[in-house]
Formats: structure tokens, sequence, C-alpha cells
């Protein structure tokens, strides 16, 4: 969608608060200057004006491509590594002694008065080095709903003033009450909401930001903002509702939050992935120091399984923004993928001790410790998520995929009861579902054919909307052989998703494909499976950071259908060779079974002999009554 000429008629409207400016020996800044934007002295008595007027400008001066601002976090990482409580107000005094540390060459601080009712406004920006004032605006605002509109007005005069050209003020300057909102005490919600993502994690954010809704239900950057948190709880179908509802204000996002936004909606929304990755390339072209644009353009490259453009940005994510949590997650997460095991370590340790915790970053951490044998460091971070909503969850279904891993059903079964019970009484429907619909497909390709659909008839009770639980539950139902309920509801996801890439490419050739092995119709399985390659080592269920590569597996399965021993090994061992993909996922372990009924198929007896004596080493203490563990030992005693 175009919002050059939206903005420009935005423009035209008369505007209400007078403003002036004045400068000294003005000094321009260029695009290699960095802004700290410091807090206001508030002298109203009006405590909504706390952190809300800073919150609002910077969104303001974001909309300029010539200002680089210095992000809300790594301001908080400075006040940290200061010793200096994140809660200091930001101004004259303490902002240039954290300049240098947050690379800032300039700061801005500002003050509001009230005189009956007239609100009186001004912002002063200083070089950090010498503390000499560059340039300072001033601007009045008749009545509290004036005053965003009023600081708009201003933030557009002093980019003036700063060095920006006039035409580029005009082209990128929404009036500030339509990027945000008039309420000031919306505002002041979303800057809690955001405040506490960054401290906090996405589930403390959400009643915030709902909040700031309420306040303004057209607060476009609220709506987006939520839909990022729901993304990050695994709440995908909250999330593709709340970037829907702003992706319809398109009059009330600038340029760059429009760009923010509309690959939001691409990318959560209708999962279009070749959309949302151009989208993000605009935007990092129009904004090349924006952290976010790299960042969720990485998220894309997870989705495509290209963990080097995955790793690629989300460092220079990183180098943009050292302070954000997301981005030592996902460099770390590409880091595992790649088996690049030491550097996933240093990055998660650097995030750490800089004070950022989430769970993502500990579920990173386990999945590391899995892949390095490291029993003590899973089970730190099990203790570490005991309690932490959003946290265990996700912990506790990692450990059942580790118990099922070794064979051990009963105990992963019971582990995935916990986590979906940890899911549900943290409100995280969507996450519940899915860790129900994962328990399924274990027991499913474990050969607990009935146990894994009755589990599968549960993930529908659980979060009946949600796409990715719904497509868990979709194969489970086409491998435990109920293919017309799996057919009819695999034709409702795919009209219900018609441009999402994943479903379309992915998921719709993968359950068919699963389909066509249970009525033995190898060929047209393998077919189908073949449009799948561009996909299958990416993560494929939601943002869940692992895959288990389902696409191989059943590869290998119908390699080994149509007797093809050698293309069956090539397939598993795939599945062997990406163990920073696959990690504790039953497909790893059942890798191993694979080559060796490949083997066998091949006519190699001794070979296949010894990758059965591989898996059953990997599960000496499995279950015995398990149906794939009953068969192997068969199949192995015919190679004698």
């Amino acid at each position: 969608m175009k919002t050059k000429p939206l903005v420009a008629g935005l423009l035209l409207i008369p505007l209400a608060a007078g403003a002036f400016w004045y400068s000294r020996d003005t000094v321009k800044l260029t695009d290699k200057d960095t802004l700290l934007i410091g807090d206001f002295t508030n002298s109203t008595g009006d405590a909504v004006f706390d952190r809300s007027l800073r919150e609002a400008l910077s969104i303001g001066l974001a909309q300029s491509p010539l200002l680089n601002l210095i992000s809300a976090g790594k301001v908080a990482e400075t006040l940290h590594a200061q010793s200096l409580s994140p809660s200091i107000p930001i101004n004259g005094e303490i902002a240039p002694k954290i300049c240098s540390h947050v690379g800032a060459t300039a700061f801005l601080t500002g003050t509001i008065k009230k005189e009956e009712d007239t609100y009186d406004l001004k912002l002063s920006t200083f070089q950090c080095e010498s503390r000499e004032e560059i340039a300072t605006v001033k601007s009045e605002a008749k009545g509290k709903g004036e005053v965003v509109h009023a600081l708009g007005e201003a933030a557009a005069k002093l980019r003036n003033e700063l060095g920006e050209s006039p035409d580029s003020v005009k082209k990128y300057n929404l009036p500030l009450e339509k990027a945000t909102s008039a309420s000031v005490e919306a505002i002041q919600s979303f800057a809690e909401g955001r405040r506490l993502s960054r401290e906090r994690g996405p589930l403390d954010a959400v009643p915030a930001l709902k909040k700031a809704i309420e306040f303004d239900p057209r607060f476009a950057l609220a709506r987006s903002n939520l839909a990022v948190s729901y993304y990050n709880l695994n709440q995908n179908a909250l999330a593709a509702d709340s970037i829907r509802q702003a992706f319809e204000l398109a009059d009330r996002q600038t340029v760059r939050d429009r760009l923010h936004i509309t690959t939001l909606y691409y990318d959560l929304g209708t999962g279009d992935i070749q959309k949302a990755i151009q989208s993000y390339k605009k935007w990092v072209a129009l904004y090349p120091r924006d952290d976010i644009a790299k960042g969720n353009l990485a998220s894309e490259y997870f989705l495509l399984g290209d963990y080097e453009q995955a790793a690629n940005f989300s460092q220079q994510a990183l180098r943009l923004d050292p302070g954000s949590v997301a981005w030592y997650e996902n460099v770390a997460t590409a880091d595992i993928a790649l088996l690049r095991l030491a550097d996933a370590r240093y990055v998660l340790n650097l995030g750490f001790s800089r004070r950022l915790d989430d769970p993502a970053m500990h579920t990173a951490g386990y999945a590391l410790a899995f892949l390095k044998g490291d029993a003590n460091a899973m089970e730190h971070e099990m203790e570490w998520a005991v309690g932490k909503a959003g946290g265990e969850d996700a912990m506790l279904a990692l450990q059942a995929d580790t118990e099922a891993y070794a064979g051990h059903l009963q105990k992963a079964r019971e582990l995935s009861r916990q986590a979906v019970q940890a899911a549900q009484a943290a409100n995280l429907a969507e996450p519940a579902a899915i860790w129900q619909g994962t328990a399924a497909l274990r027991d499913a390709v474990y050969g607990k054919t009935q146990e894994a659909h009755a589990e599968a008839e549960k993930v529908m009770d659980i979060a009946p909307n949600s796409r990715d639980a719904r497509t868990l539950a979709i194969l489970v139902f086409a491998r435990t052989g109920d293919l017309r309920r799996a057919k009819a509801m695999l034709d409702d996801l795919a009209a219900a998703q018609v441009s999402n890439t994943i479903v379309q490419s992915a998921w719709l050739p993968t359950v068919k494909a699963q389909a066509n092995l249970v009525n033995q119709k190898p060929a047209q399985a393998l077919e189908l499976l073949e449009s799948v390659k561009p996909y299958e080592r990416g993560q494929l269920i939601g943002n869940l950071s692992y895959s288990c590569m389902v696409p191989v597996y059943l590869r290998g399965e119908a390699y080994l259908a149509a007797k093809l021993g050698a293309q069956a090994l090539a397939e598993f061992q795939k599945l062997t060779e990406s163990r920073g993909i696959v990690g504790n996922c039953w497909s790893g372990a059942l890798a191993i079974l694979g080559q060796a009924r490949a083997k066998a198929v091949a006519g190699s007896t001794s070979a296949a002999r010894n990758s059965y004596l591989r898996f059953f080493d990997l599960w000496k203490t499995a279950e015995a009554d398990l149906p794939i563990l009953k068969s192997a030992r068969l199949e192995y005693a015919k190679l004698k």
C-alpha cells in the first residue's frame, strides 16, 4: 500500500498550536550522528506527562531518515552498567555522563509547564562533548488535549534545525497525535507496555498495551506492539488479529511505522513470506540503522531455513541495539542451527551479563546444553523456569521432547501434560494447544495410534482457532488413519490461509504426502514432498525455535516404502547432519533407526546391524512396549 500521497495529504491539515524556534551557531547533525532523547522536566503537577512525552517524542523524531536515535534498551543497559537506577530521569546532568557509553553525539531534553489552561513545551539539544546548546524549539498547547499535537509540531521544526531538509521533513511528518494518540493517558500506558516488554518480557507487557488501546482504539502502534507480544508468546492467532487491526489504521501510521506494520501484516497476518521480505528490505533501505527492520527480516529467514541469512541480519540488529534481548536470542538460535555452539554460548552469556533475561534465551540455553550433552546445564535451565509464566510451559515441553528422544514416552506425556497446564494457567491457550499437538505427534510416530488420536482431539478443544495447533492435529489425524477428517480440516485450513506461504507450500503437501503413505502410495507422497524442499529446514510451526524437519522424515519413510534404500538413507542422514535444527525432536532419534532400515533395504546388512545397535543403545532405557521399538527389534533379528 502506498503511503506517500497519504502523508502529503495529512500535511495540509491546519496546525492548531503555535511554535517558534531559535538557534545559536547552528550545528547540523548528519546521518553519522546519534541522538540521545532524555526525559521531560514536568512542572505541571500531572504525572501522566512523565515518560509519555519522551515516548511520543521518540516516535515523532523517528520519522526522520536522517536522525539516528539511541534505543531505550541501550539506555537501560548503560544505566545498569553505571550502577544507576533504570528509573532515573535522563536530564541535563545525567545525559552527558552516559553519552559516550551509548555512542551518542548529541542529547535532547524537554520541559513542560502549565499556566492556567496553556501548556508550554520546550525541546533543547546539546552537543554531548562540549554540552553546548545546538538548537531549541518552543511550542504551546491550548489545553491538555492539544499537548501531543504541539509536541509533534515542535519536533518537526527541530528536525529542520538539526539539518534535515524541509522537503524531507514535509515528506516524512505525520502529525504526532495521529502517529501515536491525542490521549496522553494512552501514550502513558503504551510507554509502560514498551518498558515492561524490554525489562520483564511480553507477558507482562500485554495488559498495559491493551489498556492503551482501551484509551484509544485507533492507536495503531499499540495494536502492532500487542501483536508482537502475542507472537513472542506463541499466541499466533491473537497476533494475527492484532496486526490486521493495526494494518487497517493506515491513517494512524508514520511512513516508518507503516513499513513496520505492513511487514508484520505480511508476516503474522497473511503469512506471505516473500512479500514480507520485500517489505523489510524497503524498510532497511530507507532506515538502514533501524535494528527492528533487520532483526525482523532475520525472522523470515528462520521460516525459510536459511540460517546463514538469519544469523547475518540478527547480528546486524544486535550491533545496532545491544540492549534488545530479542537479538541475543535470535543470534544464538541461528548459531545453534549452524552448530556454532561456542558462538551461541558466547552471545547468550553476553546477554545475561547485561542483565537481559527472557524465557527465549533460557530455552536457547537448554537447547545448547542438549546438543553438548550437558545434563547439569539442562537441569539448571529447568530450575530457572519454575513458576515463571510464559517460561515454565516452554521448558517443560522441551524436557518432554528430551525424554521422548530417549524413548521415555510415559515421562514425556506427563511433562507435556504439565506444560499444557502451565500454559493454560498463564492464559496462553495457543502454546498449550501446541504442546498438546507435539505430544500427539510423538505418540503417532512411536506407534501409539489410539493415544495420539485422542490427544489430537484435545488440541481442538484447547485452541480451535490456532493455525499451528490445528496443523499438528491434522497431521496426527492423517498419520493415524483418520483420513476423511484430516482432509476436511486440511481443506478448511487451506481456504482460511490462502496467502500463507508455509501452509500452502509446506504443510498442505506434507499432510497430503502423509495420507498417501497411509494409503501405501509412496510415489505420490514423494512427488508431493518434492515441492516442500525449499522449506524443509525452516521453522514450520509458529515462532518456535526448532523444527523436527517433518517433511524430510516423511520423505525418508516414503523412500523406504518404495524400497529405495540409498535415497532413504540420504534423507535420514539429513536429519542427523542437521542436529542444530532438529535439536531434541523425536525425528533426530528415529533418524538413526531410519538409517538402519535404509541400509537393510539397500542390502548393506553389516552396516544396518551397526545402525540398529546405535539406536538400541540410544533407547537402552526406553519403554519396552513402544510399537516402533518392538518393530525395530524384530527387524534386527531378521538380519542375523
